[in-house]
């Protein structure tokens, strides 16, 4: 067994070395999610040190933080965050490596366990995920571990060992939702096969502990998370182009790069281990292998990352195709692999070969992603715009306009974040850039094609556009690795117009009449008026104020956009900006920016107000009951539904706030404490501030049966 060990540590010290020596040469911007999970590990981080728990539970709406945590803990004593992220990694991979050895040793035998570490650590998935800061790599580690504690457990008849795989378990839910599909089939296996007195009670226990560990993240979005799993595996995929789950197209994406994620030899020995598996009746490596296959194979979200936690258990059922070999051959056979594995370490992280396919086929075996020391100049733009600010706008907006792997808005908020820039990064604009300070653009490739015509729609406004140009001067422009530019823009109407104060209003008054028309219909009595000095002439008023007798307000250039009849209406903007230019030479309202918007009266009807509930996205399946100073609700979600009250109150940051009482789920009353736990998964205004480009406030709301009134 030392003999053995030995082998393992030192497949692992080779594959630490060669992470250690990419990031010594790299220089990449992380990508999406990459970028994504390293914000989050400073913040984790800074919360902790100063503390706050609470903002480390509350930060993420999907994705736990246990990982990133670490890295942010670590990076409190390390050079820095990368190179904690990089520490997490390679410690989740020793893991991984140990703890397929160890399952391997325990079920087939100790050389097949050494193999199956092999085949996990150098599978080229693997080795790209040990270069990136995602959640997949710990995910498959901890399977691992799980797994080998249900060994442990001998059918749940031995109690520590339960309870250390209840910890493992709620470990392995803090480090990604999708935990429990991996490890069922193990835990199943284990009730059906094992023997003994106080099973039943060891695997409660074993759940409790579970539940404990977790407990504290997941309580707060048990309501929520079904929905939220169910969008991200079909209905998000289907918008991002992803084709039809039953579809060839799509039940053949896993089988054919399954050699480019888990290697060539790996693929041949795991196909001829499964029928070595099924001889042998090892029903545990057949259902923790082909179980999570089958489930990711028919939902609509394919991606590579999902299937990586797999792997730990295939490396044993392929490991189990050589075991199954006579000795002479079998020595031949491994090393062929440990000659191949080597090939694909090197084909991965230096693209050395550049390519490597499977023979005979356009398969490929390896996911070239060598080093790079290429500069994309996210520094020196962030340092552009901090320069330009001067300290007088610290917390400006700035729209990253493309979302390229390396120059997204996820690896600018990183880089803000990590060098403690109080900018507030956010996407590309929709039609008007309102509340934006600076925009970032770039030529050439913009991103994935999901998002590429929003980037092209706002690039191509600034090309087609003299006087929308005008407003967002050029105030730094750098050449980029990939051959294209990019262009920082500063928003800037200090110049202003030449043309009387009094004739700029009168035109502002009649351009927001003619705007009104995309997001207003059926209007009684409409009244527009504009509060202003001489400042207008740079876009500055001091109010605009929009009055209606009725009207039926929405986003009407959208299909099937859900309409809301409002009665007796004011809306009042202060410090308003708008773009003198396009609103003297074309006439054309165009806001920038504004100090406040303010509802100061309206009143919605209840029949109007189920009307527009019953059409708006999302919420098709709640109904809402006004009564005296409340209004009573139901959500039909998947599970049990959700009924109760809310009280609409004034909250700062955002339009309203609304308390709940009286809250109950699936007819039984919520406790409470944890009210809380349930409703902010349902709750609309809590995500308003973040959304709203300006500051938005409502007068006091009385809530009375026949309809809502705002400042009355």
């Amino acid at each position: 067994m030392r003999r053995e060990w030995a082998l393992v540590t030192a497949t692992f010290a080779v594959l630490a070395s060669v992470a250690f020596a990419w990031h010594a040469i790299d220089r990449h911007p992380p990508e999406w999610d990459h970028a994504n999970h390293l914000e989050r590990a400073v913040l984790c981080g800074r919360d902790l040190a100063a503390g706050d728990v609470d903002a480390v539970i509350a930060r993420s709406a999907f994705y736990p933080p246990l990982v990133p945590c670490l890295a942010g803990v670590l990076a409190r004593v390390l050079p820095s965050d990368l190179a904690a992220a990089q520490v997490v990694l390679l410690g989740f991979l020793a893991l991984g490596m140990a703890m397929v050895y160890s399952i391997g040793r325990d079920r087939v035998g100790g050389a097949a366990g050494v193999t199956a570490a092999l085949i996990f650590g150098s599978a080229p998935f693997v080795v790209f995920n040990t270069l990136r800061f995602q959640l997949d790599l710990p995910l498959a580690s901890t399977v691992a571990l799980a797994v080998w504690l249900t060994l442990r457990t001998e059918g749940f008849a031995r109690r520590g060992f339960a309870i250390a795989l209840g910890a493992a378990i709620g470990l392995g839910l803090l480090v990604k939702p999708p935990f429990p599909l991996y490890v069922a089939p193990a835990l199943v296996w284990a009730l059906v096969t094992g023997r003994g007195r106080g099973r039943t009670a060891n695997a409660v226990l074993a759940a409790a502990v579970a539940a404990l560990v977790s407990i504290a993240w997941y309580g707060p979005r048990l309501v929520g998370l079904p929905a939220q799993i169910a969008n991200r595996s079909f209905k998000q995929a289907a918008e991002s182009g992803h084709p039809d789950p039953l579809s060839w197209t799509a039940l053949a994406i896993y089988p054919a790069t399954l050699p480019m994620f888990f290697g060539a030899a790996a693929t041949v020995l795991l196909a001829a281990g499964l029928v070595v598996a099924l001889r042998r009746r090892a029903w545990l490596e057949l259902a923790t292998v082909l179980v999570p296959f089958a489930v990711f194979l028919v939902i609509q979200n394919k991606n590579a990352r999902y299937t990586l936690p797999i792997l730990p258990m295939a490396a044993i059922v392929a490991a189990m195709a050589l075991e199954a070999l006579r000795p002479r051959w079998r020595a031949i056979a491994t090393a062929a692999t440990v000659l191949v594995a080597a090939t694909q370490v090197s084909a991965t992280a230096f693209a050395k070969p550049a390519t490597l396919h499977v023979p005979g086929t356009r398969l490929a075996a390896a996911v070239p992603a060598p080093p790079s020391r290429d500069d994309w100049h996210h520094a020196e733009i962030l340092e552009a715009i901090a320069r330009h600010a001067g300290g007088r706008d610290v917390a400006a907006a700035v729209s990253i306009v493309p979302n390229h792997a390396h120059f997204s808005t996820s690896n600018f908020r990183y880089y803000a974040v990590r060098d403690e820039r109080a900018l507030r990064i956010v996407r590309a604009w929709d039609d008007v850039p309102i509340g934006v300070r600076y925009m970032v653009l770039k030529t050439g490739d913009v991103g994935p094609p999901w998002t590429e015509p929003k980037s092209r729609r706002a690039m191509a406004r600034l090309d087609e556009d003299a006087d929308f140009r005008r407003a967002f001067p050029v105030i730094a422009e750098l050449p980029l690795p990939d051959g294209s530019r990019a262009t920082v823009r500063a928003r800037d109407v200090a110049a202003g117009v030449d043309a009387p104060a009094a004739a700029i209003a009168a035109t502002l008054a009649r351009a927001t009449r003619a705007a009104l028309g995309d997001f207003v219909e059926d209007v009684a009595r409409l009244d527009v008026r504009v509060e202003h000095d001489g400042d207008i002439t740079r876009g500055h008023v001091r109010r605009l104020v929009i009055v209606a007798e009725r009207a039926t307000v929405g986003e009407l250039r959208k299909r099937n956009a859900a309409r809301l009849t409002v009665h007796d209406l004011e809306l009042a903007v202060d410090d308003l900006l708008v773009n003198p230019w396009s609103l003297v030479h074309a006439g054309r309202f165009e806001p920038l920016d504004a100090g406040r918007v303010r509802l100061t009266r309206g009143t919605i009807r209840a029949a109007e107000l189920r009307a527009f509930l019953a059409a708006l996205k999302g919420l098709a399946r709640t109904s809402v009951r006004l009564e005296a100073d409340g209004m009573r609700f139901a959500v039909e979600l998947p599970g049990p539904d959700v009924s109760g009250r809310v009280r609409v109150v004034r909250a700062p940051g955002r339009p309203f706030a609304l308390v709940p009482d009286g809250v109950r789920v699936g007819g039984v009353s919520v406790p409470g404490p944890l009210v809380s736990w349930v409703f902010r998964n349902l709750d609309p205004s809590a995500r308003l501030g973040d959304r709203l480009p300006v500051a938005v406030e409502l007068a006091p709301v009385r809530v009375a049966a026949d309809a809502i009134y705002i400042g009355r």
